[in-house]
């Protein structure tokens, strides 16, 4: 989780300097597996929020003392402190869920414009944040193979649309796959895609189709960033012709 939206979801701003303090220890405890904490990193932590400087010797005091207190004395780091054990499961059961979040997607139209293609239905709204998150974090072959799913469900979601998904599948009652569907897209009039977005569906497919079948092959930055404004186009029209737009 980003600090930012930590600070946000506990209202971190109106927080007394003590529990702003603590509360910052428990984030990178989660997030970094720090365990024990030094004033000289609580002081810079604070100031990465924006918080002013405290005065170091006074705050290790209210956090370490007194009947409230929620850290004690690190039993491996000289003159670092650590959460009181009880403390550590409190904070668990009030903030634990926050920072072990597995639904919530970080993605800021790193590759596809999430204003413009998210919202219309969840699950293009999630593999579009997985697109866009993958190809931040340098994960070229998570966001090739990622592409061509999007890729091809946007193919299926035209042809249903079209009333023409029989095309498209096979006497089992399954689909096509991506190849054949491919095939079969580029030349159906009632579909109706014009060659100049029909000529780079097999490279569409191609990308996706190394990352995730080559034993020596791994996807580089170029390969997707070759692609991506017909992938773009690709995208504003299907999601035209399967009525998302």
């Amino acid at each position: 989780m980003q600090l930012l939206k930590f600070m946000e979801a506990v209202d971190l701003a109106t927080k007394p300097e003590t529990e702003r303090a603590t509360l910052l220890c428990f984030y990178h405890y989660k997030e970094d597996g720090e365990t024990a904490f030094t004033m000289a990193n609580i002081s810079l932590w604070l100031e990465e929020c924006n918080f002013s400087k405290p005065n170091s010797s006074r705050l290790k005091e209210h956090l370490t003392k007194g009947k409230g207190k929620s850290f004690r004395p690190s039993k491996t780091i000289k003159g670092a402190i650590e959460f009181v054990p009880a403390v550590l499961q409190s904070l668990e059961r009030d903030f634990g869920d926050l920072l072990t979040d597995t639904v919530t997607i970080e993605s800021h139209d790193e590759l596809i414009e999430e204003a413009k293609f998210c919202g219309k239905r969840p699950f293009l709204t999630r593999l579009i944040q997985q697109i866009n998150f993958t190809y931040g974090n340098n994960c070229f072959d998570a966001c090739a193979v990622l592409m061509r799913r999007l890729f091809e469900v946007l193919l299926v979601l035209s042809y249903q649309n079209k009333g023409i998904e029989a095309d498209i599948t096979k006497p089992d009652g399954s689909h096509k796959m991506l190849e054949g569907i491919v095939k079969d897209a580029v030349q159906n009039k009632t579909l109706g895609i014009p060659a100049r977005i029909s000529k780079n569906f097999d490279a569409f497919r191609e990308v996706g189709n190394n990352s995730a079948h080559s034993i020596t092959y791994t996807a580089g930055k170029l390969d997707i960033d070759n692609i991506a404004r017909d992938y773009r186009v690709m995208m504003e029209d299907l999601y035209n012709r399967a009525g998302l737009m």
